[in-house]
């Protein structure tokens, strides 16, 4: 499963993640989802101020399929599913401790700062996204 993920993304667990229940929050999970997704959009497009493009989250799915504890690495993996016109669909999956405790699979929609429209990828970042296919 690691293999399926070309790129990857380090977090911290922290305290705060945690819940009444004693395990780390769904929020929390989300976040740690988030953060891959950033640092992948990261690593092919640019900052977010040097581009004229930003990417909205049209859709999120999460599967939980282990509880996690506070402290530890998360190590997030993340690959392209799937490059569309003017979106991305990446998977993810994240590990504590060598063991997978949850999937996501997330579309991106990239829009166009000034229209506010879905806006094509240009061809850099299209090629940059099938890279991690």
């Amino acid at each position: 499963m690691r293999s399926d993920f070309p790129f990857w993304t380090e977090e911290k667990l922290r305290i705060q993640d945690t819940d009444f229940n004693g395990h780390v929050n769904n929020a929390s999970i989300a976040a740690l989802c988030e953060a891959g997704r950033g640092d992948i959009i990261f690593a092919v497009c640019g900052l977010p101020h040097g581009r004229g493009y930003s990417a909205a989250l049209r859709k999120v799915t999460l599967e939980y399929l282990a509880e996690v504890h506070y402290p530890g690495q998360v190590r997030i993996g993340t690959a392209v599913a799937r490059l569309g016109n003017t979106s991305v669909t990446v998977t993810q999956a994240l590990f504590k401790d060598g063991a997978c405790f949850a999937t996501a699979e997330s579309v991106l929609v990239f829009v166009d700062r000034a229209t506010r429209r879905p806006a094509p990828l240009p061809d850099d970042w299209r090629a940059g996204f099938a890279r991690l296919q």
